[in-house]
């Protein structure tokens, strides 16, 4: 579960999905309560891109409480193919305009659509060394958005055309077989409200229909100030436990802002613990609006089974060796009659 919300929300993945990919994205902050971000320049222990001098920083953001109450609840899943409005149904509100894009090759031309199961248009690999003919991706957004870009499967760097000194670099991480890329962001938009991401694919690379979104930061923070205004309190974490207490008379959907995975029990009040529900794959646990005390709790799937056969285990271990010492005694006592016999 945590692996296909990530992967419907933008993330990435290398490894065949084992390892995910860090999902920078002020929506997805909002959605999972991330309040400070640190973020780190390319790791200068891999070869994947080059150092670009800039240093470790960090942001803030005022987010809702780990804890929120929304007003009906909702089934396993609905994500559909775009990721920008994935993270909308996650928020409750619209956030993003995603806009209708040109993608043209370095010469100017339109690039070719691509067949199969990944649909957008396919970019070759820039030569080595060629920095004047890079793709673009041209669009036009409100002036102040962040743009962002979600291209699963290409391969290199992204950045805004004309952008200012300091502007971040996408740096996407992609193959055909274990790898897909993370979303990143590129920037603000410009006053003229038109964009143009500059693209260095270094692979045979795909950029799909609806790779950009533009964020209206107005509006995220409209959807924080009523996500906070409805969810709890107070919370508190402590090891596989959450704590939340909640508004009186509150009712619809407790969401925890965590994957739904294996393993979640929650109760309400003085309430049994019973499996966690889902929200679009977030913990989930319905309210009646009687109760003002949420308790979520974690235990490994198959814990409690391993915990029994394990004692059995041990037990038939420490059985087996009681009856061997015991075997071992006899032995030893028979051996004795026997020679004491014989001397008679």
């Amino acid at each position: 579960m945590l692996f296909r919300t990530l992967t419907a929300l933008g993330g990435g993945w290398t490894s065949g999905g084992r390892s995910l990919q860090s999902l920078d994205n002020a929506a997805t902050d909002v959605i999972f309560s991330v309040g400070a971000r640190v973020h780190s320049p390319p790791d200068p222990h891999q070869n994947w891109f080059p150092q670009d001098g800039s240093g470790v920083s960090v942001t803030r953001r005022e987010v809702p409480p780990l804890v929120t109450v929304r007003p009906t609840g909702a089934g396993p899943s609905a994500f559909g193919p775009s990721p920008y409005r994935n993270q909308e149904l996650l928020l409750g509100t619209r956030v993003y305009t995603v806009p209708r894009l040109t993608v043209r090759t370095g010469d100017g031309k339109p690039a070719g659509r691509t067949q199969g199961d990944r649909p957008g248009v396919r970019l070759d690999a820039l030569p080595a060394g060629n920095t004047a003919d890079r793709p673009t991706v041209t669009a036009r957004c409100a002036a102040g958005g962040e743009v962002y870009l979600w291209a699963p499967h290409f391969a290199g760097t992204a950045r805004l055309a004309d952008a200012p000194a300091g502007a971040p670099t996408g740096r996407f991480r992609s193959d055909p077989v274990s790898k897909i890329a993370a979303m990143q962001r590129l920037g603000t938009v410009p006053a003229s409200g038109r964009l143009r991401v500059e693209l260095s694919p270094k692979q045979p690379s795909t950029v799909p229909d609806g790779a950009v979104g533009c964020l209206d930061t107005a509006r995220l923070n409209t959807a924080v100030e009523r996500l906070t205004a409805t969810g709890a309190t107070r919370v508190s974490v402590s090891g596989g436990t959450i704590r939340a207490e909640l508004p009186e008379g509150a009712t619809g959907t407790a969401v925890v802002a965590a994957p739904r995975t294996a393993g979640w029990r929650c109760a309400t009040g003085d309430g049994p613990a019973v499996p966690a529900g889902k929200y679009h794959g977030l913990i989930a646990i319905p309210l009646d609006g009687s109760s003002t005390r949420l308790t979520c709790t974690f235990h490994p799937p198959g814990l409690r089974l391993g915990t029994v056969v394990g004692g059995m285990s041990l037990l038939a271990v420490a059985l087996l060796g009681v009856l061997t010492a015991v075997r071992r005694r006899r032995e030893s006592g028979r051996a004795t009659e026997d020679g004491l016999y014989k001397r008679a």
